[in-house]
């Protein structure tokens, strides 16, 4: 899969550079999706943008201020994020739901990215920097198409980190919302929990009341609207307009309780309790970020935290609406997009942006018809920069700290979430768990780091540690084959004596190949005898303790009690190998299979007894497996001719038993068994559709076998010597 997708990337680019004049048209629609919607645009979708556009603008305004500070950035480079991030992916996004701008994990990895080169590098410098990485890292993998990396951070440690630091930036804002002064909020959680305890006591009332009030104000208006006006749209705007409103409220009553204010010795406000204080008004003239080549290997770590916390997050929420509003998105063309505005947004004093699962779900229940609304709020917020500037002097702090907490609450699975992993993967659990704890008490990007590094070590543990079965057969179907623990549940009975059926649920490759050679020997030891002669003391080597073994391992399988012997047991003659989840064999995986094929033949005895009828048959092998499998000649492709012979044989014999009461017969050719001329039928790795075809191959060829090796008096030098060139066939190619 891999090769063909790698093949087919390739020869890709190479059309498009060959054709890279007439391609232009086309690659401009791709990269601007506006040119494809906006002619079919109409007065309904602008109603509807309309409103979905304002509305998200009412929440950006006081979001993006919070969120800034939470990013240790002055107020006002969060609306510079939210302008400039919802207008450019009006030109350039394929989802009509997607709002993209600051966000509450982006804003705390980048705060923790300020706090960390304070004194180095101004905040705004900082911002500048991370966003024009970050952007130009997201524009690269959008251009190359390598949007296939985001395969590889599973959902649950997306729900896990962002979780975490949900919780970790309500944390950060519990001082601020009590008005609890002096706490330094980018300490570890634990150590601000501790702090602010010790510092109860110099809160300020006025700030506890404004927090509270406003808190509960969020919360109840979240409440009623949700008890009483469900259904009722009119109704849920007072619901998603709740931040705007409370924002509103809590600066008209800090502005009439400042209005009289005392002033210093300069002429300030000398403020009752903590506001924003001054705003700059309007747009901030682009400035090129810069960086040292020292300070940029510094925060590399951090950097890549921050794009991948912004990819995953877009993607994920992308996906997301348009899974519930039945379209595609392009997720390489919403990298592009991401990416772009990004870079952009970096000359002009914003920070990284990223999509915003609370705002594009506002826009969804406005019923947005197109990303124009995104045009929308980018006006709104230019406007909000431009004229309300001098507004935002008197609003709280405390308000903007319980806006926070409720708006980044969502962002905080509830416990049912990680109960539902727990019951479908410990894994999945595990890894969620991972993710939360470590980006709580250490930093979101250590748990993004821990999170994907658990997920991929339990990948390669499920790929090196596959599941493996014994397929038995179904008594009232003797043509399905079920697992053996699967078929607990139904009656089973066993495959033909010295047949075993085997199932392997993953590719066959270095990490498991000695891990399925192992286990299959084991069934084998469980099941069967072995066929050949044992050895004398004087020839066996030191460390043999293959009797012990085989008697541990039959006390397993039929219980300690049980007095089985080697008399109880069929020899092995075959076993069979259903490949249908082998999507891949490697080399190592191939030498596994040679190495297993020949020890099995020396425990059945054809080493021994060169006459002994032993062979491997496959089941459900795909194409690019077959060819390898053909490549190194332990089996070849079933030849349809002679499976005609076969089965035309066999109606034959089944005729002439019915017929005949008793009376066999004799239906082969003068030139000897169509079964034992035939050169397919030589071959000891024989591939089949089904599992009842490969044993009643088995069971067929084993007769034919006995038959041949009975009616030839050199018929053991014969096997001797086609044994002996198969063992160099092999070495040739596999040792």
């Amino acid at each position: 899969m891999a090769d063909r997708e790698l093949k087919e990337f390739g020869r890709s680019v190479l059309n498009w550079i060959k054709a890279f004049p007439s391609n232009l048209p086309r690659y401009a629609a791709e990269r601007l999706p506006i040119i494809k919607w906006l002619p079919k645009f109409n007065r309904q979708w602008a109603l509807r943008d309309a409103i979905a556009g304002i509305t998200v603008g009412l929440i950006v305004v006081p979001q993006g201020m919070s969120y800034a500070k939470v990013a240790n950035l002055p107020v006002q480079h969060g609306l510079y994020s939210a302008y400039i991030g919802a207008i450019f992916y009006c030109f350039m996004g394929t989802s009509k739901d997607l709002t993209i701008g600051p966000t509450a994990v982006i804003s705390l990895i980048t705060g923790e990215l300020v706090v960390e080169l304070a004194g180095r590098m101004t905040p705004q410098e900082v911002a500048a920097i991370s966003c024009l990485c970050v952007g130009a890292l997201t524009l690269i993998l959008g251009v190359l198409r390598l949007g296939i990396i985001l395969d590889f951070f599973p959902t649950t440690v997306l729900v896990g980190y962002t979780s975490g630091a949900a919780a970790t930036i309500v944390i950060q804002q519990i001082p601020k919302w009590l008005g609890v002064p002096n706490i330094n909020n980018r300490a570890p959680v634990y150590t601000i929990i501790i702090t602010m305890f010790n510092a109860i006591q110099t809160l300020s009332w006025l700030d506890l009341v404004f927090g509270l009030v406003g808190f509960f104000l969020l919360v109840a208006i979240g409440l009623a609207v949700d008890r009483w006006g469900r259904g009722r749209f009119s109704i849920q705007l007072i619901k998603i307009s709740r931040f705007f409103i409370v924002t509103v409220l809590a600066t008209v009553a800090s502005f009439l309780i400042n209005r009289h204010a005392p002033l210093d010795a300069k002429g300030n406000i000398i403020p009752r309790i903590s506001i924003l204080k001054n705003v700059p008004s309007g747009l901030p003239p682009p400035q090129v970020p810069h960086i040292s080549s020292d300070i940029f290997s510094e925060i590399l770590p951090k950097l890549f935290a921050i794009a991948l916390a912004t990819i995953l997050e877009h993607i994920a929420i992308a996906k997301a609406f348009g899974r519930k509003n039945r379209y595609q998105i392009d997720s390489n063309q919403e990298l592009v997009a991401l990416g772009l505005a990004n870079v952009t947004a970096s000359f002009f004093g914003a920070y990284t942006v990223t999509g915003s699962f609370s705002r594009s779900a506002v826009k969804f229940q406005c019923g947005v018809k197109s990303p124009f609304a995104g045009f929308v709020t980018g006006a709104l917020v230019l406007l909000a920069l431009y004229f309300l500037t001098p507004a935002f002097f008197y609003i709280p702090d405390a308000a903007l700290s319980a806006v926070i907490m409720v708006a980044v609450s969502v962002l905080i699975s509830p416990p049912s979430v990680f109960i539902q992993f727990y019951k479908i993967n410990l894994w999945d659990f595990l890894s969620s768990q991972v993710a939360l704890w470590v980006t709580i008490f250490v930093s979101v990007e250590a748990g993004i780091a821990a999170g994907v590094g658990f997920s991929l070590l339990v990948l390669l543990f499920r790929i090196a540690r596959p599941n493996f079965h014994v397929l038995r057969q179904l008594k009232d179907r003797p043509d399905v084959f079920l697992d053996a623990q699967v078929g607990s549940s139904f009656e089973t009975v066993p495959s033909p004596h010295g047949v075993l059926v085997f199932r392997i649920e993953e590719s066959t490759t270095f990490p498991n190949a000695d891990t399925f050679k192992s286990w299959v020997l084991d069934e084998v030891y469980k099941y069967t005898r072995f066929g050949g002669r044992p050895k004398p003391v004087a020839e066996r080597l030191w460390s043999d303790d293959m009797e012990v073994h085989i008697r541990n391992l039959r006390k397993i399988a039929h219980g300690a009690e049980s007095n089985i012997t080697d008399d109880d047991l069929a020899k092995l003659r075959a076993i069979v190998l259903d490949f249908s989840a082998v999507n891949n064999i490697d080399s190592t995986g191939l030498q596994g299979l040679f190495d297993l094929r020949e020890l099995l033949r020396d425990y059945a005895g054809v080493t021994d007894y060169p006459e002994a009828f032993f062979e491997v048959h496959f089941v459900g092998i795909q194409a690019n497996v077959l060819r390898i499998l053909e490549l190194s000649g332990i089996t070849r492709p079933v030849d349809p001719i002679a499976l005609q012979k076969v089965e035309v044989l066999e109606n034959v014999k089944n005729e002439s038993a019915d017929v005949g009461h008793g009376t066999s017969l004799n239906i082969e050719p003068a030139g000897g068994s169509v079964l034992g001329s035939s050169p397919f039928l030589k071959e000891e790795g024989l591939v089949h559709l089904t599992v009842r075809d490969a044993v009643d191959a088995v069971l067929v060829r084993a007769e034919n076998w006995g038959r041949d090796a009975g009616s030839h008096g050199d018929g053991q030098q014969s096997g001797s010597d086609s044994d002996s060139a198969h063992k160099d066939k092999t070495e040739i190619h596999y040792v």
